[in-house]
């Protein structure tokens, strides 16, 4: 107890009311403050909140706090997180101290106006109307997004009537939900992310934009001299006869994942020659030179590298001095694709043999040009 300059003495003074049992502790007070204090309190009030207090320490007392485990068949929701704690409607103690954390920033946000969870699902949808008109579909959309297929479904279409009268298939069909009005940011994030390219088409979806390149790219490689049936080989085709529709036929197209398995082998053999240890191996190697040779297709070296069509002469400058000095031996003498193009052509009029002019001028004739009289030769 101690005494200030007004004179009132002030120490820790303690109240309990004898009709309701509240109990009150006034630090520093002086005795005629702390009985008004005391005395302007609610009995009904507190016993109010001592009831509330019960009542809730029942409801808790009565809910099991034994952690569920999760029953999805995808997903597997860990403890201590709002999912477990509403999807799986586990009430143990991690999971009902993240649910609270999580209402309670989400009342906090609220609060100062930064709650921004939901977004409209109008835009979301035209989205995902422009992804399937260009050939991506919800199953591909849900793969590449990590979004599962049943929002997806939700977001589109909303939700029918499907279940039985008797708990089986077979329900009405009638919309039970139309589509949703809103719908996460982050999901709707995770499908902005998948734009309309070929590279997000399903392994099944054919691929118009990217068709020509490819069946360049296998021109190519029998230009190089790989036998259709090969290249069929190694692309998984049972028969030889497909791969020759594949590589002959302009009009038809070529699915997503056949065209990825065909830059994945024009990157393996685009600088490889093909084996011709026996003769069946060369013939092969000849046969497919000359094929490529009637059809006007060019070996790899030969193509642009950046759209991968042929390239044309009238497109680059042709040095006729650089061709006559290669010509003559100078291997430093730099030269681009139709001047080496040119080069080979001229070597062969003269009559002298290939493997002389791979000694020469260091250029491999079947990569630029291919008679039959110099794989005769």
């Amino acid at each position: 107890m101690c005494r200030t300059a007004d004179g009132v003495r002030r120490a820790t003074r303690s109240y309990r009311c004898a009709r309701c049992g509240l109990e009150a502790v006034y630090e520093n007070a002086g005795a005629a403050e702390a009985r008004g204090w005391f005395s302007r309190h609610s009995c009904r009030k507190h016993e109010e909140a001592m009831l509330r207090a019960a009542l809730h320490e029942e409801r808790m007392a009565a809910v099991d706090r034994t952690p569920k485990p999760c029953l999805h068949k995808r997903a597997n929701h860990q403890h201590g997180t709002r999912a477990c704690y509403v999807l799986d409607r586990c009430r143990c103690e991690p999971c009902s101290k993240a649910n609270s954390q999580a209402e309670s920033e989400r009342v906090r946000l609220k609060a100062y106006g930064r709650y921004h969870k939901y977004v409209d699902a109008y835009p979301v949808r035209l989205h995902l109307a422009e992804l399937a008109a260009y050939g991506i579909g919800l199953k591909q959309v849900a793969k590449l997004s990590g979004v599962s297929t049943g929002t997806l479904s939700k977001l589109v279409f909303g939700v029918y009537d499907s279940t039985g009268t008797g708990g089986g298939r077979g329900g009405t069909g009638e919309l039970v939900r139309a589509p949703s009005r809103r719908v996460l940011r982050r999901t709707a994030e995770r499908i902005y992310a998948v734009e309309p390219i070929p590279a997000n088409l399903g392994a099944g979806q054919v691929d118009p934009e990217c068709t020509p390149l490819a069946r360049t790219h296998l021109r190519a490689l029998v230009a190089l001299g790989w036998s259709m049936s090969e290249l069929g080989r190694r692309l998984g085709m049972r028969h030889g006869a497909n791969a020759v529709a594949l590589i002959e036929d302009d009009d038809r197209l070529i699915q997503r994942g056949t065209i990825d398995r065909i830059e994945e082998l024009y990157a393996e053999l685009s600088m490889t020659l093909p084996p011709q240890a026996d003769r069946f191996q060369r013939t092969a190697a000849s046969r497919a030179r000359n094929l490529a040779r009637r059809h006007g297709w060019l070996p790899p070296l030969a193509l642009d590298d950046l759209d991968g069509e042929p390239a044309s002469t009238d497109e680059q400058d042709i040095d006729e001095v650089a061709i006559a000095r290669r010509m003559a031996g100078e291997k430093s003498v730099e030269l681009n694709t139709a001047e080496k193009a040119l080069l080979v052509e001229r070597w062969k009029a003269t009559g002298r043999a290939s493997s002389e002019l791979e000694r020469v001028t260091g250029i491999n004739p079947y990569r630029y040009f291919v008679t039959e009289e110099t794989e005769a030769s």
